[in-house]
């Protein structure tokens, strides 16, 4: 699978362009409390139910959908639901004092799952298809927990901790842990997870810990994938990671895909729109076609958009295209038209990551002219922005 297509359909959320970490992480940590509180109020919930575990993910998704509670005088309903002897029950614990404190208003309860848990492995135990493996018993928790939770909720809505570490490899168990209302981690990866819980005061053990499902099934999550959460997250922002990890994380993603779609049906097998690739070549100064550009960018953010530039792009694009995973002008989506006009070790970067439909905008140049012709002796359906072109000069037309 291409990174570039897994990186649109995940939509994981780089560092904003000019950002240092801690700006990024505190203008995240406000843009999702904010879609929070709207969240709530377009939904005319009462607020929010949420399973903490003891794990930095449900901690940090607890502490936003408190501090979005808060703000809108709604009910933050913290879950701790252990099966039976949970060994880090102590960290749950610690992470629902640290909620509440923030949140005095929140509210918390124990409720273990073991009497379901064991009620239902007894009446499924006779059943032809019932398997007592690691797995089938594993995920039967996560389902049982996030039936407990819709239990609880009485107009409120369920809080999932997905987020893009574990959506691209579908790390989570389908309708358990990944069948909540709303998600607000889901562009977050695991590093700035760790880095935005340490402002809400996370448990040191919290953090410190190895992060671990608690299912039964491995010791640690990085041992069941069988890949570094370090490597993913590298991944997810657009750097080349080792081989057997990207082989590996990409085959998980394949596997996984039926996790990331609604149910199938004969309107939709899984079908997405056809993806297409955005080349924008060279840095243009006119206003009529840098707005028109801007415009068809900002009007298409499905599109991945791919620089080709060896100057720097004009200040208007840092101001008016609107960010987004397949936008950003940083080092992930720019290539340098080096050497033979840009057909050079950059560009072939760049060609890997293309789709099959492509269009293309810019500056009409020698550099515009070698990636065209590329492009329609390699058999790309090519399409030119006529409106986001500038002119050829000598009164030649642009397509």
């Amino acid at each position: 699978m291409k990174q570039r297509q897994i990186l649109n359909d995940i939509s994981p959320d780089f560092k904003r362009d000019n950002q240092e970490q801690e700006e990024y992480i505190a203008a995240k940590k406000a843009q999702t409390v904010d879609f929070v509180r709207r969240y709530l109020n377009r939904a005319n919930a009462k607020g929010v139910v949420l399973g903490v575990s003891g794990g930095v993910d449900s901690f940090l998704c607890a502490s936003l959908c408190a501090e979005a509670c808060a703000a809108e005088g709604k009910q933050m309903y913290i879950v701790l639901l252990p099966n039976g002897v949970q060994g880090d029950f102590a960290d749950a614990e610690a992470c629902a004092r640290q909620i509440m404190k923030l949140n005095p208003q929140t509210i918390c309860d124990t409720v273990s799952i073991a009497g379901g848990y064991a009620g239902a492995v007894n009446d499924l135990k006779d059943a032809q298809g019932f398997s007592q493996d690691a797995y089938t018993l594993g995920n039967l928790q996560p389902r049982l927990r996030m039936m407990y939770q819709y239990a609880l909720a009485k107009g409120m809505l369920v809080a999932g901790t997905d987020h893009a570490t574990e959506a691209v490899t579908g790390f989570y168990t389908k309708y358990g842990d990944g069948g909540s209302d709303f998600n607000p981690l889901q562009e977050l990866v695991k590093d700035d997870i760790y880095e935005m819980a340490k402002t809400y005061g996370a448990p040191q053990a919290v953090l410190q810990k190895q992060p671990a499902a608690g299912l039964g099934i491995s010791a640690t999550d990085e041992e069941e994938l069988g890949i570094r959460y370090a490597d993913i997250c590298a991944y997810l922002k657009g750097n080349v990671i080792p081989d057997d990890a990207r082989e590996k994380l990409e085959a998980a993603y394949g596997r996984s895909m039926h996790k990331r779609a609604m149910a199938a049906s004969l309107k939709d097998e899984y079908c997405s729109q056809k993806p297409v690739t955005h080349i924008h070549i060279g840095a243009v100064a006119e206003e009529r076609v840098l707005n028109s550009t801007i415009g068809y960018i900002n009007a298409h953010p499905g599109q991945n958009v791919l620089y080709v530039t060896s100057g720097a792009l004009a200040d208007a694009f840092y101001r008016e295209i609107k960010k987004t995973v397949n936008t950003p002008l940083s080092r992930y989506n720019c290539f340098v038209p080096d050497g033979d006009g840009g057909v050079n070790e950059a560009y072939g970067r760049l060609a890997h990551n293309l789709e099959m439909d492509v269009v293309v905008s810019g500056k009409v140049d020698e550099t515009f002219q070698r990636i065209l012709l590329h492009l329609m002796n390699s058999r790309y359906q090519v399409t030119l922005l006529k409106d986001c072109l500038t002119k050829i000069k000598q009164g030649k037309s642009n397509g």
